[in-house]
């Protein structure tokens, strides 16, 4: 059958994934111990990995379809959908020999939890930049108490603030 090209492509998708969390605890590294010239290499090394990650699920996709046609046509698909119409990953690999359907359960075990580990790794990362931010922010209130809350234009409507000039040596 079309296991091993879907086997290949689960492991290599999963150790993306992986190399990809760990792109991202080292981003978060270099940002709290504010190693500024490593940060852009390391925002490029992320984006790779996010292209080879994205283009290796474009190819899982497709051979998961493969699959799934070769077990219609087969005949062995009893309570599978017809290709093009979505179904789980488990119901599928059901219709396999016993060593097969296990092999492909565990590499499909392997890239969920490389998943999680991307999302759990990208959420840390998104509060701590937020909880960094929000502290900046209120350093900058109370340096510059004129610029805390809303300023309005003459018009009446919400200016932002971030474009003004800040004056520091106003001698002429």
């Amino acid at each position: 059958m079309q296991t091993r090209n879907l086997k290949t492509i689960l492991r290599d998708e999963a150790e993306a994934l992986n190399a990809f969390a760990a792109g991202q605890k080292l981003l978060q590294e270099l940002i709290s111990t504010r190693q500024w010239n490593r940060l852009e290499g390391q925002v490029q090394e992320l984006r790779r990995l996010a292209s080879r990650a994205e283009a290796l699920e474009d190819r899982r996709f497709c051979s998961y379809e493969e699959l799934k046609a070769a077990l219609a046509a087969a005949g062995e698909q009893h309570e599978t959908p017809s290709r093009g119409e979505t179904c789980t990953f488990e119901t599928v690999v059901t219709c396999l020999p016993a060593a097969e359907r296990d092999e492909l359960l565990a590499l499909h075990r392997q890239l969920k939890l490389a998943v999680i580990r991307v999302k759990s790794n990208a959420a840390l990362l998104g509060t701590y930049l937020r909880s960094l931010s929000e502290t900046l922010q209120k350093v900058l209130e109370e340096l510059f108490p004129h610029r805390k809350g809303r300023i309005y234009s003459r018009s009446g409507k919400t200016r932002d603030t971030a474009g003004e000039s800040l004056v520091l040596y106003g001698h002429v």
